[in-house]
């Protein structure tokens, strides 16, 4: 029985690859490689897709905090130097720091971006790696308070990647109630 084994194993030995084999082991290595090259590809989409999501998340609630605690502070809308109910908006709210000095904030979203300027400074942006697709500041007032109503949405693009975001925030105007 040893023999032939041994007598198999030898002619197995001898014997070389034949050109069905060398096509079969090409045409596996080729769909394998198909596959980890599909999975890198749509693994590189997945993290563009994160990264902008990371983004825009990052840039519009940034944007929607301040612009909240900003109008929370404020003593008043200056409505006459603000662009309301209509997009791009600007907004100018008036105040008194803590050291009891007045104060003027400006939000602006005719660029693209929401630029920020206090007391007539130069106009620093709020956004930078994202546009900003609509902004709106809707005014709204009655007989005990009043208060602005901010509609945001922030686009952008990675590669063939596009995506976009609504923020929607209201804030009371502190010294109006």
């Amino acid at each position: 029985m040893l023999a032939i084994f041994l007598t198999i194993k030898k002619h197995i030995n001898n014997r070389g690859i034949s050109l069905i084999e060398t096509v079969l082991y090409i045409t596996l290595l080729i769909l394998i490689m198909g596959v980890v090259v599909q999975t890198l590809v749509s693994m590189g989409g997945v993290y563009k897709n994160i990264k902008l999501t990371r983004e825009l998340e990052s840039s519009g609630a940034i944007a929607m905090e301040s612009m909240l605690r900003d109008i929370r502070n404020a003593k008043s809308v200056v409505v006459g130097s603000s662009v309301l109910g209509t997009s791009p908006g600007v907004l100018k709210l008036s105040g008194i720091d803590e050291f009891l000095n007045v104060y003027d904030v400006i939000y602006d979203g005719t660029s693209g971006s929401i630029l920020i300027s206090k007391n007539s400074a130069t106009p620093t942006a709020l956004t930078s790696s994202v546009e900003v697709s609509n902004l709106i500041f809707t005014y709204v007032s009655n007989a005990n308070s009043e208060g602005v109503r901010i509609e945001l949405e922030v686009s952008g693009t990675i590669g063939a990647v596009s995506k976009s975001k609504h923020f929607y925030g209201f804030a009371v105007l502190r010294g109006s109630y």
